[in-house]
């Protein structure tokens, strides 16, 4: 995979600017009253051009030395600047020729280029070019052939390969202190409102404890609470909504989120699209252009994903959603080193009957597709047509660019380009132009830059994860994280134990049953990625000897690997002691937690208190959870299986939720 640079037409119009300046100068048609501006505009121009091109012309010592007021004397005392046709050409053809290869060991630095004032449009990180050790490294190759603005919509080779290659690359990055420069920075503003993404999958430990002294320390801050991944959790029964609110609320009560600053708690999923309209009207009605957005959650909670779907919506000003890159996604938590953002629609009459309007027609394409999908479901019972989905979009459908003055009230994504008067309108078959598209978004860069919103509009920022538990993931493979996150909807794996009784997923968890009320047998509904394996129960005292042979023979745990080569050694398995009570054989009261393993659903007979030993890798993020999140998850169990001794229970497709009611 190579870098291509194309030729940039700010580029070249600075060198027509230069060469028109120059024809002016012989022809002595610049006043003395118009020096310095001029003089302004030339330093404008040179400063557009990139680093490779500036130095070409600063060779020149009479160029370099010269004053304005000389270069207006007769003809003889015009500075050469080496501008010749020939000299434009070549330093053209420099930008549009070169050809990196994506190979970490070929990058070349410059210690001349100090760290940029521009952040990677991927990852947040300040641009630089001298250490590629660090965040932020570009090429320093690519780095001299880039202009100010192009910086603008550039990502760092980290992003780059990891977009390319899916691999993380591990660069040093200054040491971050989320509560000093984040939630400080929210607190000191009188007006800041703050998303917090919680990951449904991994409460509570995704819900960080500080989030509470936003509201503690600003009584003018308040917070939309978003639960997200709701499209991985299977419909248990009629209140299966109400039972996931139940445990979120509360999760957040227990974690000082509470009171009038809260204004809405909702359910979603940034992947699929899920309710987000629905969010993105709220957003509306509760800060339409008073005061910045922040998006705040725990590492891969999926605050990324969030933040591109609401860069494609009707929440991000039009030309902002052409012109910017989406940020880098991936499954290692930490992509985001620094803040992103984008500038806030706002919401005007004329606004809100476009969106309505919109979302009225999209209505009757949801209910279609929700159908068809339904009818399938039936035929076949495929998990993935049974997945909650949804649909975002823009509502805005035109806008023009005409002499650099952009027309903010219309917009979007179906243009042609006029290129006498630069007028982009709406255009036909425009969505089957590959060509015309590239060379919109080419536009929207070369007009697009944050300054032109500054007293116009507030911003929406995506910040840093939190990292804790989750900083484990780092050290696994993509193949292995391929294997740890479920890619679709999560079925519960049923197996019922009595005390002296282990079990096994993957490598990853191991569960002990050490007592019981009059050794009564308990059910664990594991909740964890489908493709991790899980070892029917088998004797305690063999646990530990039972581990070794199948993490040393073949890849039966297949997570983790043994053959898979790591910068640090992973942690041993670590244990936590819970008690839990039962309230019957078709509720859990409570779930156990494995941080962002998975986690399963205790189950047992009234009155029965049963003592689990619970372990997981380094023992971080082993939580109990109380109500639990899917208490009517054991339900989806049928027929004990007793084929070869197994103490599961063959699980039953369930009944599809009705998508429409959220609508």
């Amino acid at each position: 995979m190579i870098f291509r640079y194309f030729r940039i037409s700010t580029i070249e119009n600075s060198f027509k600017k230069l060469n028109e300046l120059k024809r002016g100068i012989r022809k002595g048609s610049f006043e003395k009253k118009d020096r310095e501006s001029v003089s302004q505009k030339l330093e404008i121009n040179l400063a557009e051009f990139p680093p490779a091109a500036q130095a070409a012309l600063k060779l020149n010592s009479e160029f370099k030395n010269k004053h304005l007021n000389d270069q207006t004397e007769p003809q003889n005392k015009i500075p050469n600047l080496n501008l010749s046709d020939n000299k434009i050409q070549s330093l053209l053809d420099e930008v549009s020729q070169p050809d990196f290869d994506l190979d970490p060991l070929k990058l070349e630095e410059d210690a001349k280029f100090f760290r940029t004032k521009t952040n990677c449009s991927g990852c947040g990180a300040l641009l630089q070019c001298n250490d590629k050790q660090r965040d932020g490294f570009i090429d320093a190759r690519k780095f001299k052939l880039l202009t100010k603005q192009e910086l603008n919509f550039t990502v760092c080779f980290r992003c780059e390969f990891l977009k390319t290659k899916k691999k993380l690359l591990n660069v040093t990055s200054n040491s971050f202190d989320y509560d000093n420069l984040i939630l400080k920075k929210i607190v000191s503003n009188k007006k800041a409102h703050v998303v917090i993404l919680v990951d449904l999958l991994d409460m509570p430990n995704s819900i960080y404890d500080g989030w509470s002294k936003l509201i503690q320390e600003n009584s003018s801050v308040d917070m939309i609470i978003l639960g997200n991944k709701f499209d991985l959790l299977p419909n248990t029964g009629p209140k299966f909504e109400h039972s996931v609110m139940k445990s979120l609320s509360y999760q957040c009560l227990k974690k000082g989120l509470k009171g009038p600053q809260i204004k809405h708690v909702d359910l979603i999923s940034a992947k699929t699209g899920f309710n987000l309209e629905k969010v993105i009207s709220k957003f509306f009605d509760c800060w339409n252009d008073e005061g910045d957005v922040y998006l705040l959650g725990m590492a891969n909670a999926g605050k990324s994903v969030l933040f591109n779907k609401l860069l494609s919506s009707d929440y991000c000003r039009p030309l902002a959603s052409e012109a910017l890159i989406r940020a880098t996604t991936s499954f290692w938590p930490g992509t985001t080193l620094n803040m992103l953002k984008f500038p806030i629609t706002f919401m005007n009459e004329k606004k809100i009957g476009q969106r309505q309007r919109r979302l009225k027609s999209e209505l009757d394409k949801l209910v279609e597709i929700e159908d068809k999908r339904v009818k399938r479901y039936e035929k076949t019972h495929e998990l993935k047509d049974a997945e909650v989905f949804g649909l975002v979009g823009s509502s805005f459908k035109k806008y023009s660019i005409q002499d650099d003055q952009i027309d903010l009230e219309n917009a979007q994504a179906t243009y042609s380009i006029d290129e006498t008067t630069g007028m982009i309108t709406v255009g036909e078959n425009f969505e089957n132009n590959r060509d015309l598209k590239q060379k919109f978004k080419r536009d929207a860069r070369l007009i697009f830059k944050p300054e032109m919103y500054k007293n116009k509009s507030t911003w929406f920022y995506d910040t840093p994860g939190v990292l804790q538990s989750q900083k484990i993931l780092q050290n696994f493979s993509k193949k292995e994280l391929e294997i740890i996150f479920p890619k679709g909807l999560i079925m519960p794996r049923i197996y019922w134990m009595v005390p002296g009784q282990t079990l096994l997923v993957g490598g990853l968890i191991r569960i002990d049953l050490l007592e019981s009320t009059n050794d009564e047998r308990v059910l664990f509904s594991i909740m964890a990625s489908p493709a991790l394996p899980v070892i029917n129960p088998f004797k305690t005292e063999d646990a530990d000897k039972i581990y070794d042979k199948y993490y040393n023979e073949g890849n039966i745990l297949r997570v983790p690997h043994k053959h898979h080569i790591r910068e640090e050694p992973l942690p041993s398995l670590k244990s936590k002691t819970f008690e839990v009570s039962g309230i019957g054989n078709h509720m859990a009261m409570s779930d156990i937690v494995f941080s962002c393993f998975g986690w399963t659903a205790v189950t047992s007979r009234p009155d029965v208190k049963a003592k689990i030993r619970a372990f997981t890798l380094g023992g971080q993020g082993l939580q109990i959870r109380e109500p639990s999140l899917l208490p009517f998850i054991v339900n989806l169990r049928r027929k004990w299986d007793r084929k070869d001794g197994s103490q599961s229970f063959k699980a039953v497709y369930y009944k599809k939720p009705n998508l429409l009611k959220y609508l």
